[in-house]
């Protein structure tokens, strides 16, 4: 491992995200052009657009034949959300990427870069939805492998609590086509996860609740499920908050029925993967009393919750943990 190429890693990534914003990859979407067709097309200076086109090609993120600029199936990648798909995901690495410069900050101070959750979704609703869109396209790339796990095999109703964009609850609808999916999130975020739905084709077979974790019953009273999802919840949480939302997400399962949580959790002996151990720092820089939490914490929260047979799947990223009350 080369010390000065890890330093300089962050700079590969720029040229990505700058690529993305000002329109280099769409630009080039039509076929192969020169820097001074770029440049028009996204309307910058010839000499700096050719110049970032030659980095781009110097990194093989697009081909270069005679002095023309073309995409390569890595740069296609990037005109596109959905599986695999990177137009979304590079806003959203963007909008985050300045603050892992502060790195040190948030570690001397404790505190993240960023407002919490709530306070984005009161003040920035936009970018909210931006946000959990992209988190969608992760969900699509890895609803395959949590379905897989035969963990909502044997469910008759599954809630989506905390179900954001909709990306999990699509998928558990599309594989579980005879099976109620009910998507539950707060009221502002329902409209965001209805627009995806319907984008899909599946509005009219998920429910939507406006609910909130954070309240007695997640706000959903006299209702319980086969199974409840979460996915992705805990680590917004510190470990007060993590295990009450099990808690209630658990008063929410029928006897006999599952939680299941999906996350990114520490497994015994520590992070042997760099990124997950990377999306703990995440957490710090970006998310006020975010952490990841570990994998034999949260077996001891769902068995104080009344939920037993814990057993847990290593996922490409994250663990999910199934438990049966």
């Amino acid at each position: 491992m080369d010390p000065y190429q890890e330093l300089t890693l962050y700079q590969r990534s720029a040229v990505l995200m700058a690529a993305a914003k000002l329109g280099i990859f769409a630009a080039l979407a039509g076929g192969a052009a020169t820097p001074a067709e770029a440049a028009q097309k996204v309307s910058a200076p010839l000499d700096t657009v050719a110049r970032l086109l030659e980095a781009l090609a110097a990194s093989q993120y697009i081909s270069r034949d005679r002095g023309r600029y073309a995409l390569n199936n890595f740069s296609k990648t990037f005109l596109s959300g959905g599986p695999g798909g990177m137009k979304r995901l590079a806003w959203k690495e963007h909008l985050f990427c300045t603050a892992w410069s502060r790195l040190d900050e948030a570690i001397t101070s404790g505190n993240a870069l960023f407002p919490s959750y709530a306070e984005r979704v009161a003040k920035d609703l936009p970018s909210v939805e931006n946000f959990l869109l992209a988190l969608n396209d992760i969900a699509e790339t890895a609803a395959p492998g949590v379905i897989a796990t035969g963990a909502f095999q044997s469910a008759r109703t599954i809630l989506d609590l905390g179900g954001g964009g909709g990306g999990y609850a699509a998928a558990l609808a599309s594989a579980l086509p005879s099976v109620p999916v009910t998507l539950a999130d707060l009221p502002q975020i329902l409209p965001i996860a209805l627009g995806y739905l319907k984008e899909k084709g599946l509005a009219d077979r998920i429910e939507l609740v406006a609910t909130d974790f954070q309240k007695e019953n997640c706000g959903i009273e006299g209702r319980s499920f086969d199974a409840v999802f979460l996915s992705h919840v805990l680590h917004d949480f510190d470990v007060a908050g993590a295990s009450a939302i099990i808690a209630r997400a658990a008063s929410l399962v029928k006897r006999g029925g599952k939680l299941i949580v999906l996350d990114v959790l520490v497994p015994n002996g520590g992070h042997q993967n760099p990124v997950e151990a990377l999306f703990d720092l995440m957490m710090l820089v970006e998310v006020p009393q975010g952490r990841t939490h570990r994998l034999s914490d949260v077996g001891d929260w769902l068995q104080a919750a009344g939920m037993a047979s814990s057993k847990s799947h290593k996922l490409y990223f994250g663990t999910l943990v199934e438990s049966v009350r």
